[in-house]
C-alpha cells in the first residue's frame, strides 16, 4: 500500500508539469530535429544517452520478482507489465514535451535537474519547490520499490539454493523476508558510498541489459532443449520479437563497453563479486 501511494504521488507530480505548460502557454519552445547537426557520432552518442533513458524505465519488470505473492500471476503479471510500461511511456513523453516547451535547447543541454528548471521557467519559485518535493517523494518511492523487488530476488535465490540460506527466512510476525531486506539495504548503502549517481546507474544499466541478453538467449535455448516443458507465459511474436530484443540489447551493451569502459568493467566486477557467494551457496546445498 505504501508503494502504491508513493507511486501514485510521483506520477501525479510529474503529470503536473505538462499541465503547467498548458496553463502558462509557450515560454520558449525548443523542438529540434531528431539528430542535431553538430553531433559527430550520432549512433554512439545515442547509445550513451540511452543509459540514462533506460535507467528511468529500469524496474519495469520488478513485478515479476514478486510473482509468487501475486494472485492469479498468469493473468495479472502480463497485465501489470503491459499497463505499467504504457503508463511510463505516456508519462515520460508528456513530461519531455513540457521540458521542450518551457526551455530553449541551450538551457536544457547538460542540466541534471531539468524538471526543477523547467518548472521554474513555467511557474517560478512555487513550481521549483513543488517539483523538488515530488523528487523527494519519488526517490523514497524508488527505494521502497527497490527493497520490495530486490529482497524477493534474494529470498527466491535462497529458497533455490543459489544464495545464502539465511535470506530465505520469513519474519514470524510481519511475514516478510527480513534477512533479505536487511542484506539488500546494507549492500545498497555500500554502493551508494562507492561512486557518483551517474557511475552507479551506468553500472546498473550495463549489468541489467547484459542479463537481458542472457535471458533472451535462454528463451531460445529452453525452447530447443525443453520443447515440452509447461509454459504458463507466452512470448508474443516469437521468434522475431525476442530476436530483435537480443540484438538491440547486445548493441547497447557493446556501445556502453566501448564508450564507458571503466563503468562497464566495474559493472562486470560487481557481478563477479557475487560468484563466490553463489558457488558457496550451491556447494552448501549439495553437501546437506
Amino acid at each position: 500500500m505504501v508503494n502504491a501511494v508513493l507511486t501514485g504521488a510521483k506520477v501525479a507530480g510529474l503529470s503536473a508539469i505538462p499541465i503547467m505548460a498548458l496553463l502558462v502557454g509557450s515560454v520558449a519552445p525548443s523542438y529540434t530535429p531528431v539528430v542535431p547537426p553538430d553531433v559527430a557520432r550520432p549512433l554512439a552518442s545515442f547509445g550513451i544517452a540511452m543509459i540514462a533513458v533506460l535507467w528511468t524505465y529500469e524496474a519495469w519488470y520488478y513485478v515479476t520478482y514478486a510473482a509468487g505473492e501475486i494472485r492469479d500471476p498468469q493473468r495479472n503479471v502480463p497485465r501489470a507489465l503491459v499497463i505499467g510500461v504504457l503508463v511510463l511511456i505516456a508519462t515520460y513523453v508528456r513530461v519531455t514535451a513540457a521540458y521542450l516547451h518551457a526551455l530553449p535547447m541551450d538551457e536544457i543541454k547538460g542540466v541534471t535537474r531539468i524538471a526543477e528548471k523547467a518548472s521554474s521557467a513555467l511557474m517560478g519559485a512555487f513550481g521549483a519547490s513543488f517539483i523538488a518535493l515530488t523528487v523527494v517523494v519519488s526517490t523514497f518511492g524508488c527505494n521502497a520499490a527497490g527493497l520490495l523487488g530486490g529482497s524477493r530476488v534474494l529470498f527466491a535465490m535462497a529458497l533455490d539454493g543459489a544464495f545464502l540460506p539465511a535470506a530465505s527466512r520469513v519474519h514470524p510476525r510481519y511475514r516478510t523476508p527480513h534477512v533479505a531486506i536487511v542484506a539488500l539495504t546494507g549492500w545498497s548503502m555500500v554502493l551508494a558510498l562507492s561512486g557518483t549517481y551517474e557511475q552507479l546507474f551506468t553500472y546498473v544499466m550495463f549489468s541489467s541489459i547484459l542479463f537481458n541478453v542472457a535471458t533472451g538467449i535462454a528463451l531460445f535455448t529452453l525452447r530447443r532443449t525443453h520443447p515440452d516443458h509447461p509454459r504458463p507465459y507466452r512470448t508474443w511474436g516469437y521468434p522475431v520479437v525476442p530476436a530483435i530484443f537480443i540484438v538491440g540489447s547486445a548493441a547497447f551493451v557493446l556501445n556502453t563497453l566501448l564508450e564507458k569502459p571503466v563503468e562497464s568493467i566495474a559493472g562486470i566486477g560487481l557481478l563477479l563479486i557475487g560468484m563466490p557467494v553463489y558457488w558457496y551457496s550451491v556447494k552448501s546445498v549439495k553437501s546437506v
